[in-house]
């Protein structure tokens, strides 16, 4: 039934409780797990080019994405359980994770959906409303 299942992490408070619920459910349905570290990509400095201190926060931010999803990769391997990995560095995170998933046949999308401040929640709740209407696969947010 869930065959390719997303896991797409886009605060970074919460990624253990999603991560174990789609390992779960890939390896209960023999499936394939992609996980998706979505950043905010930070603007540049100036408008129309990046400086050098631009470039050196971006890949600052990449690695640090890589850490976790390099553990979680492990993880599901330990587990016998396919899994792909991507960081998803972008300015419009609910954009990008509606292009992946109608482009990737996506069968299940595993949201977190932690409990945050009225301005955060607020924010992510708009993100999260935007893919609910333009995404026509089930969707699971889980609170942690």
């Amino acid at each position: 039934m869930f065959k390719n299942i997303i896991v797409a992490f886009i605060t970074q408070k919460v990624k253990e409780k999603p991560f174990l619920v789609g390992l779960a459910l890939a390896k209960s349905f023999h499936g394939k797990v992609t996980i998706i570290e979505c950043v905010y990509k930070k603007p540049p400095k100036f408008v129309f080019f990046e400086t050098k201190n631009d470039t050196k926060a971006v890949e600052q931010q990449k690695k640090t994405a890589q850490k976790s999803l390099d553990r979680f990769e492990r993880i599901a391997q330990q587990a016998g359980i396919p899994v792909k990995t991507k960081i998803a560095l972008t300015e419009s995170i609910s954009d990008w994770i509606i292009d992946y998933v109608k482009d990737h046949r996506t069968d299940l999308l595993i949201i977190d959906h932690p409990h945050l401040s009225q301005f955060e929640e607020n924010h992510y709740d708009y993100i999260m409303e935007s893919i609910k209407h333009k995404v026509k696969v089930p969707i699971l947010l889980l609170r942690a």
